[in-house]
């Protein structure tokens, strides 16, 4: 976990200076607050996000074609991702590996198993060709229902929501996101966080918005909303 957030950081912290010119005019156009690691937070279709972040949504819109065959896990950060990620792509994987010292999950993390969108796939202005995965396809995500690529919504692809409490779901990102902090920059204090997180203005929040978005699609889609 060390070595993976050490190489995490310089990017993380840095983002506004690595963001593509085609993105800067719209960035600069969108509500801006300050950020809980990196320098700042940007309101974009309703919802809050590091730059670096937004700028993977958005080629993700733009780029990513959706299969009816795919299943894409969806939370807000801190919110189980990683035992979501686990458990799906077992689930799924069930009959090509057995429970034995071959299965993947005994020598790689659940994020290399299960890729972000946003955050690995379309960041830094990538545009993967993912056309040679077999299918079923899976993948992950925080970005919220409002901002999700349109193929996903006329597909017939699944999306797994996987809510945690809120205060538990605070106490944690709180937690991390402090540890990514620069010594430099000294930690935010739980009060202050707390009166962001409330507001809304965590990364990829406001929380409830989230969650009650997915949760209103699943009681209309429930076949493609879990």
């Amino acid at each position: 976990m060390q070595s993976q957030m050490s190489t995490f950081l310089p990017k993380y912290l840095h983002q506004e200076e690595v963001v593509a010119q085609e993105y800067k005019d719209l960035i600069l156009s969108l509500p801006k607050e300050s950020g809980w690691v990196a320098s700042s937070l940007y309101k974009y279709q309703g919802f809050w996000h590091p730059v670096r972040h937004l700028q993977g949504i958005i080629t993700c819109q733009r780029h990513f074609q959706a299969r009816d065959s795919d299943f894409i896990l969806v939370t807000t950060p801190k919110s189980g991702t990683t035992w979501l990620k686990a458990i799906v792509f077992t689930l799924m994987n069930r009959m090509q590996y057995h429970i034995s010292q071959d299965h993947p999950l005994l020598s790689k993390n659940p994020h290399d198993l299960v890729l972000f969108l946003e955050h690995r796939l379309y960041v830094d202005n990538q545009i993967p060709d993912l056309s040679s995965m077999n299918s079923p396809r899976l993948f992950a995500t925080h970005i919220p229902f409002s901002s999700i690529p349109k193929s996903m919504k006329d597909s017939g692809c699944k999306l797994v929501y996987l809510c945690r409490n809120p205060k538990d779901t605070f106490v944690s990102m709180w937690q991390f996101c402090n540890k990514l902090r620069p010594q430099e920059s000294g930690t935010h204090s739980l009060g202050e966080t707390f009166d962001m997180f409330c507001r809304g203005v965590s990364m990829a929040g406001p929380f409830w918005d989230h969650v009650l978005d997915y949760w209103k699609e699943s009681r209309e889609n429930p076949h493609k909303v879990m």
